[in-house]
């Protein structure tokens, strides 16, 4: 029901507020049809970039662009964006049909149009039928739906969402996931989605960027931004990992050899516009999955006592002092359950090890 654009771009946008600066010379283009993530903790610049392509916000420099058409001087309802807050905003004295017809009577639309379209938006997100109820008889996920109902009713060229889902429970939030993925694909939509939480990010996005301090540390899909760190920050901020400090000694087809504590370490580099010189100070990033308590024949390997162990059913998580510090191992469908107490040796494949600048 969206009308597909091009794409959204922000080219080297640099937002200040006085003496701070927001955004630092920022480039991400959102293709069109994609459900394009902003992640990054709070202050990292990733609602003021929403605002700036909303238009509630004026870029210091840069430019904003929906497909051809440059946006940054024009007015928020010009750009054709519709935005979908944390808190709901919701009229609480009007009905469901009242709240999602709000924009369309704010733009003279017939009244029997209006109709057509609140049906057609309710239907969307699975509240057909329900536009005589008040919304104040609304649980959260449906005053949510209510909300996102109201955004497309006006047939936005993009959507913008600015953590939609931090004030539901976490049972609604994961429901709401699948269902704002589903509005968004199902509507044609492109979307812009801002949140601080990784897991959201992971299962939602078809790509995303890493915000840190006003700059993109990382651009690309969960999977590359999960398996393939550039920078010691993003393997840390998305999903749990161990990172180890060492020295290059060796850099081969991609893969750098370490001096760590461990001894000598091999793992992946991913970032092609860097190859460490022998001596460089490194950092090693080791998921606790890719841990194997047991080892790997041929890989890296360590050894060191478990501290802690938490039982949870498909998966045990321990914690292991080693001679590189506690390290967090996750084995999946263990077939052996081990002690706190217990010696171990534990390892790694060369291809499961990220090795960045340190």
């Amino acid at each position: 029901m969206g009308a597909v654009m091009d794409s959204i771009r922000a080219e080297s946008v640099v937002k200040r507020f006085g003496e701070v600066t927001a955004l630092d010379g920022v480039d991400v283009e959102v293709a069109p049809g994609e459900l394009f993530f902003l992640l990054g903790a709070s202050g990292c610049g990733k609602t003021t970039l929403l605002r700036c392509i909303a238009g509630l916000e004026q870029p210091t420099e840069g430019g904003i662009f929906f497909g051809d058409t440059e946006v940054t001087g024009m007015p928020p309802h010009k750009r054709e964006a519709a935005m979908v807050f944390q808190s709901y905003a919701l009229w609480p004295h009007l009905t469901v049909g009242r709240n999602v017809a709000f924009g369309l009577e704010e733009r003279k639309v017939p009244k029997e149009e209006i109709r057509r379209r609140v049906e057609e938006a309710l239907r969307l997100v699975h509240l057909a039928g329900m536009d005589e109820r008040g919304v104040d008889q609304l649980s959260g996920g449906q005053q949510q739906r209510v909300a996102l109902a109201r955004a497309l009713v006006v047939r936005p060229r993009c959507l913008l969402l600015d953590e939609p889902l931090s004030n539901l429970d976490a049972k609604l939030r994961i429901e709401m996931r699948r269902e704002i993925r589903r509005i968004v694909k199902e509507g044609g939509l492109t979307a812009i989605y801002v949140t601080h939480d990784q897991e959201e990010a992971l299962a939602m996005a078809d790509r995303m960027a890493v915000l840190n301090a006003g700059r993109v540390e990382q651009l690309g899909t969960p999977q590359e931004v999960y398996r393939s760190p550039r920078t010691a920050f993003v393997a840390g901020f998305i999903g749990e990992t161990n990172l180890i400090k060492g020295r290059a000694v060796d850099f081969r087809a991609g893969f750098v050899q370490a001096e760590t504590r461990f001894g000598l370490m091999v793992g992946r580099s991913t970032d092609p516009d860097w190859s460490p010189g022998t001596g460089d100070e490194v950092v090693l990033s080791v998921r606790p999955e890719a841990w194997r308590i047991g080892g790997v024949r041929g890989g890296n390997g360590a050894s060191g006592t478990i501290l802690e162990r938490s039982y949870l059913g498909q998966r045990i998580q321990y914690v292991l002092e080693s001679e590189a510090g506690r390290q967090h191992v996750v084995e999946l469908n263990p077939e052996l359950v081990r002690e706190v107490g217990d010696e171990v040796g534990f390892g790694s494949r060369h291809e499961d090890v990220v090795v960045m600048k340190g």
